[in-house]
């Protein structure tokens, strides 16, 4: 039997330090994401002002995505993570010391412009994982930081109730600016490139339109030699993140609304679901990595369509907590799955390319779904702007749509 030193062999070097900036990360600024929804429409916004800044974040995040598959491959990841995390950090700063949803969709799209490092993260994440452990390594980068922000949601509804929306929103804002620049520095020193022999590339302004272009040029001739499985793979998730989009933004708005939840309730929910994440989350990856992975996948999906379902018969908080438990038992099993099954198909010299071409994403069910790679973002993209309109013509259509 091992000890829990082996079973935990994975976590030191880059994934420690990963693992160490994301519970901080979880434990400051994710107290914002929760309540998004509601600011927008607090700043005046309608249902269909969400999807569309949902959707513009994403679509800018798209446009560079290729080129940080590419920078990740050939000249490494470390400085790529490092220098767009504090760029993401400095545009909080824009809806920091802005009160109208339009400049809060502008600080949306520059932080999602930089979100192309997110490929290079996700190859060096799986290069630092032993095959054999990847399935509780990916749970344990998930579960361990989840259990740091396990109060941020319950933090940001009491700031929310007791000093109003929109004060407590813009001092949360600037306090992510430097948490993010104190992570990017972090990241910078202390994390270890996995690339062999990387090739210095001119990164310029004078040189980043030919690069961009050489950047799509190799993620396409990448998805040539990529293998039927792996787009079957990508196709499924990614179709999954397009109809869980539709949802994503409208979870929070249909508990105040519908149910009668108030944000203070809300913020208990996403308590009681990152208990259940952090005391799930280790030993679901442990049973991923001793199971067949498509087996655990195909049965979360069932689950989980059935749980979008049952979230429109919800009518007290109690019933909205229950579901709470249920749908991050599911999470617990799914994610680890999806990511597991990428790493193993992808080579580790074609990695970052492959994950910013085809790359699925992954999927939160009550919180949201995430594209990755130009297939899923595109999907995520399409899901979120048709989100505010399906929800206006009909409050309970984005769920039986998943």
């Amino acid at each position: 039997m091992q000890t829990v030193r082996e079973i935990f062999s994975f976590m030191k070097g880059n994934v420690l330090v990963m693992t160490v900036c994301e519970c901080v990360w979880r434990a400051s600024i994710d107290i914002i994401w929760p309540f998004l929804p509601l600011y927008v429409l607090h700043l005046g916004g309608s249902y269909e002002t969400i999807g569309l800044i949902m959707a513009g974040g994403n679509l800018a995040s798209m446009i560079l995505y290729p080129l940080g598959g590419y920078i990740a491959d050939y000249q490494g990841r470390i400085k790529l993570i490092a220098y767009m995390t504090f760029i993401y950090g400095a545009s909080f700063l824009i809806p920091a010391f802005t009160n109208s949803w339009q400049w809060l969709a502008v600080g949306m799209f520059v932080q999602s412009l930089v979100t192309f490092y997110f490929p290079a993260r996700q190859a060096l994440i799986a290069d630092s994982i032993p095959p054999e452990k990847r399935g509780i390594g990916f749970a344990a980068t998930v579960a361990i930081p989840s259990a740091f922000g396990i109060a941020a949601p319950v933090i940001g509804g009491w700031l929310i109730y007791n000093i109003g929306i929109s004060r407590a929103m813009h001092g949360l804002y600037f306090m992510g600016f430097w948490i993010a620049s104190v992570i990017a520095l972090f990241r910078l020193r202390y994390l270890k490139e996995t690339v062999e022999n990387p090739k210095r590339l001119d990164l310029s302004l004078s040189t980043l339109p030919g690069l961009l272009m050489e950047a799509y040029r190799s993620v396409f001739s990448v998805m040539k030699e990529a293998p039927r499985r792996l787009y079957m793979l990508s196709l499924l998730v990614s179709s999954s993140v397009l109809f869980a989009s539709i949802a994503s933004s409208f979870w929070v708005v249909r508990a105040t609304e519908i149910i009668g939840l108030s944000v203070q309730q809300w913020g208990n929910v996403m308590l009681v679901s990152g208990v259940v994440s952090v005391v799930l989350g280790i030993p679901a990856g442990s049973i991923v990595d001793r199971y067949s992975k498509k087996m655990i996948v195909g049965i979360c999906m069932i689950l989980g369509s059935a749980q979008c379902y049952l979230y429109l018969r919800c009518e007290t908080y109690l019933h909205v907590v229950l579901l709470a438990v249920v749908t991050t038992l599911t999470n617990a099993f799914m994610n680890p799955s999806f990511q597991s099954l990428f790493a193993d198909m992808t080579p580790r010299e074609k990695r970052g390319r492959v994950l910013a071409s085809i790359g699925g994403g992954g999927i939160w069910l009550m919180r949201g779904a995430w594209g990755s790679g130009v297939l899923g973002k595109t999907m995520q993209t399409l899901g979120m702007l048709l989100s505010g309109y399906i929800y206006r013509y009909n409050p309970s259509y984005p769920w039986p749509c998943w």
